[in-house]
């Protein structure tokens, strides 16, 4: 267990896109998440953890949440993700996770700025494509917890409802409900994290009690894809059957 949770595994996925133009087939994005940069994540191994994410060849790197969780390191962890920014064809893009919100977002805001790290705050982004175009959408964490399911629902009308219907979008959330609230537009893919799977784990089944509807994984919900990342770091510096990991998402012909 505590060997583990420095082996990095990498997971492919294939996104099926009806009539895909050639010019975003194979279009790939690479997912991390939950990196928690502070007491069992230095700054090194997110050097490590970028070296080998970029090695893959994607065009899009998603990180979903929890990246900034140690203030006095803010602005040199910029730095670091800020250096392979042009390792990826279409760019970095981040979204907000819970453990931001509990650091301060207007201390993570001002290290962010100047880098060439995109956030997306519920907006947008177009990033490829002419006759179907790739948008990327990113929503902010509904930190109210009293107020998340209706938060979570304006935030993705917000992230989504501008986006053209004839397009291939992906959201990045950091919490798994939003596979659901993305569901109702249409969305192809939903990455998201903040489970960490579940960290416990035998033959891929989390042992951990089922607090969230989607712990680990890929799920389906109508026509969307949405998968919950298994997380790049540690709630406690331990894992057992859950490895960290690294997750590749390819558009391919449906």
């Amino acid at each position: 267990g505590l060997i583990e949770r420095h082996q990095t595994v990498v997971s492919h996925f294939q996104v099926p896109v009806e009539n895909i133009p050639d010019d975003i087939k194979g279009l790939s994005v690479v997912q991390l998440s939950d990196i928690h940069l502070g007491a069992f994540m230095g700054l090194e191994e997110l050097d490590r953890l970028l070296k080998e994410a970029s090695a893959i060849g994607g065009d899009i790197l998603a990180i979903t949440g929890d990246l900034f969780d140690d203030n006095r390191i803010n602005y040199k962890a910029a730095k670091v993700v800020d250096n392979y920014a042009e390792c990826f064809k279409y760019g970095i893009y981040f979204c907000w996770g819970n453990h931001e919100h509990l650091r301060g977002i207007p201390a993570i805001d001002i290290a962010i700025e100047g880098t060439r790290i995109k956030k997306l705050d519920n907006s947008f982004d177009m990033v490829a494509g002419e006759a179907l175009p790739v948008y990327i959408a990113g929503v902010d964490y509904p930190i109210e917890r009293k107020q998340f399911d209706f938060l979570k629902e304006k935030y993705t009308e917000l992230a989504l409802k501008e986006i053209p219907s004839n397009s291939v979008k992906i959201l990045l959330a950091h919490h798994p409900d939003f596979i659901d609230s993305a569901a109702k537009y249409n969305t192809n893919l939903v990455l998201t994290g903040h489970t960490h799977g579940g960290q416990l784990g035998l033959f891929g089944i989390p042992l951990v009690p089922p607090v969230f509807k989607y712990l680990r994984g890929m799920y389906h919900v109508g026509n969307t894809m949405g998968y919950v990342h298994s997380g790049n770091g540690s709630w406690f510096p331990f894992r057992f059957g859950c490895p960290p990991e690294i997750a590749v998402f390819t558009l391919v012909e449906k």
